[in-house]
């Protein structure tokens, strides 16, 4: 099949087809463009699809134009090195980025075509897949591969003393600046890693209690102990809930060796030579004279022409495949939010991007709840009311009430009321049994703790943050017909696998019933199957009532202290 041929001209003018739809003068455009633009049928074609893709922008969810954001972004990142040599070195900093499930990127890029070529990063972008790392410690990861910088303005006299306190798992008593200089100055890192085998040659020569579930310590439990780049032990709130780890690996062979191989893995790629394989990826026009089904290219139905060169100089020019149709973007319902940025007649990777958006990044179509949305309509509720229960009994073991906006916490049990009001610093405790009341001063360490409990996501979710929720966990809308939903309320599941410590496998599912209106849960129900179980066994639940910044003034002052 052959293409229709297009005016040489039609090719410029892609570049200046978002100016001339929305600029309030026209002169930014050339005169010739405009011209042919006025009479070029397919111009205007591609002009009026162009039109109907930005005017979808109002109808896109407020997520999906946060991620459409990130992804653009990231493409932009990606699409900087068209035409441009691209070496192991430019696409070391995009590994992390691209095991990101919220960036994924679904169209050949710059950097995608190396790893299809180069078999060194391909594998480590796999070893580092294999460590199942949080979202922030991939992020943290890939802008250590971007650092250029090996001293960060310290000295290695200077870093001695915080690589002793990084060796004993204190992170807290260092600074930013010493664990970025130790991450990256080589001499430190092997210092570094010299002490930590010493210190398990000498743990191998002792007794060790095995009792510890070595085989639960994950990458991700002592990736910030091996590779403390980019915190900031002022600001680490979670310090205090990894000393019970950092007790057990400062005494453990087992997990010490697990840090050293971490260490391996990951400033392993750091300091690893270029393989000698240097990609080259061009548009190519050229393309649209051939057929998807002629071409069994690996790059088939984009415009790509990829050059290889190896360390000797050699090139291979991959076959160009076809190139994009502007005209499919209408059907595939694009992200607009992610084209008004790019379309700017500055370059020709403007235009590129443009294409790769508009049929590979699409508004879903289905207007449904996300885990996110619901971690995110936690963050901005001011009060709460909790109940929870358990199973054969009708009458809720606890009751919670909650507000942010007084920093009160307030918990009735069977056997006692207690509140916690942050702003007078006290704890008043009612004995139900006796109505004797007690009243303490709260520590700061106890105010911290109880802040961090109601600004967090309060129980409601299995997880404390979005970026812990694992990888592969799945999220699916409830269908069961013996679940009752209403057109005010949607049924979703969370469902993943935890480890025991024996080994064995977990499977646990967490039920939301959220307003989507709102994406805020009404009732959770909490489930979980052991290896000796058939069938999901419910375990709690929770009732979820939002109040008003008067009903939780009543409910304070109906507080019988």
């Amino acid at each position: 099949m052959i293409a229709p041929h297009f005016n040489s001209l039609c090719k410029e003018a892609e570049l200046y087809y978002y100016t001339f739809l929305f600029s309030k003068t026209q002169r930014l455009v050339p005169e010739s463009i405009i011209n042919h633009i006025r009479q070029c049928q397919n111009c205007r074609e591609q002009i009026k699809q162009l039109e109907v893709i930005l005017s979808q922008v109002d109808d896109m969810e407020p997520e999906q134009k946060q991620v459409n954001s990130a992804v653009t972004t990231m493409l932009s990142l990606h699409f900087v090195y068209l035409g441009k040599p691209i070496t192991c070195e430019v696409v070391r900093p995009f590994l992390s980025s691209l095991l990101d499930p919220a960036l994924e990127i679904r169209i050949p890029t710059p950097i995608t075509v190396h790893l299809d070529k180069c078999q060194r990063c391909s594998e480590e972008l796999e070893a580092i897949r294999s460590l199942n790392l949080s979202r922030i410690q991939l992020r943290r990861l890939s802008q250590l591969f971007a650092d250029k910088d090996t001293r960060h303005g310290v000295s290695c006299a200077q870093t001695h003393a915080a690589i002793l306190k990084v060796l004993a798992m204190n992170l807290q008593e260092t600074i930013a600046e010493d664990l970025k200089h130790l991450s990256m100055c080589p001499y430190c890192r092997k210092l570094l890693y010299q002490y930590r085998e010493a210190m398990r040659n000498e743990l191998l020569k002792k007794k060790i209690d095995q009792r510890f579930p070595c085989q639960d310590v994950s990458a991700s439990d002592i990736f910030d102990y091996v590779v403390p780049y980019g915190l900031d032990p002022a600001k680490d709130q979670y310090a205090k809930f990894r000393e019970s780890l950092a007790t057990h690996l400062r005494n453990c062979p087992t997990c010490l060796a697990k840090m050293q191989q971490l260490h391996n893995t990951a400033y392993g790629i750091v300091k690893r030579p270029e393989s000698g394989i240097v990609t080259i990826y061009h548009i190519d026009e050229s393309a649209k004279a051939k057929a998807i089904s002629e071409s069994n290219d690996l790059y088939a139905s984009f415009p790509v022409r990829v050059e290889i060169t190896s360390r000797e100089g050699k090139v291979k020019t991959d076959q160009p495949a076809p190139a994009i149709d502007f005209g499919v973007a209408r059907k595939q319902k694009l992200s607009a939010r992610k084209l008004k940025p790019l379309l700017k007649p500055v370059a020709a990777a403007a235009a590129v991007i443009l294409i790769a958006i508009a049929l590979f990044l699409n508004i879903p179509t289905a207007k449904a709840v996300t885990i996110k949305q619901i971690y995110e309509a936690l963050e901005k509720v001011r009060n709460v009311y909790i109940a929870s229960f358990v199973p054969d009994k009708k009458e809720p073991i606890q009751e919670q009430w909650v507000s942010r906006e007084l920093k009160v916490q307030q918990i009735k049990t069977e056997k006692e009321l207690v509140l916690w009001d942050l702003s007078n610093r006290i704890k008043k405790v009612r004995h139900l049994d006796s109505n004797s009341v007690e009243t303490t001063k709260l520590s700061t360490e106890t105010i911290t703790d109880i802040q961090n409990t109601i600004t967090g996501s309060l129980g409601l979710v299995p997880f404390y943050d979005v970026s812990e929720v694992p990888t592969d966990a799945k999220w699916s809308h409830v269908d069961d017909e013996n679940v009752e939903v209403t057109e005010s309320i949607e049924g979703y599941d969370l469902m993943w696998t935890e480890k025991a410590y024996d080994g064995s496998i977990i499977h646990k599912k967490w039920r939301f019933f959220a307003d989507p209106k709102t994406n805020l849960p009404k009732r959770t129900e909490f489930y979980q199957m052991l290896p000796t179980d058939d069938n999901y066994i419910f375990i709690s639940a929770m009732e979820i009532k939002y109040l008003s910044d008067s009903e939780m003034q009543e409910v304070i002052k109906e507080v019988p202290f």
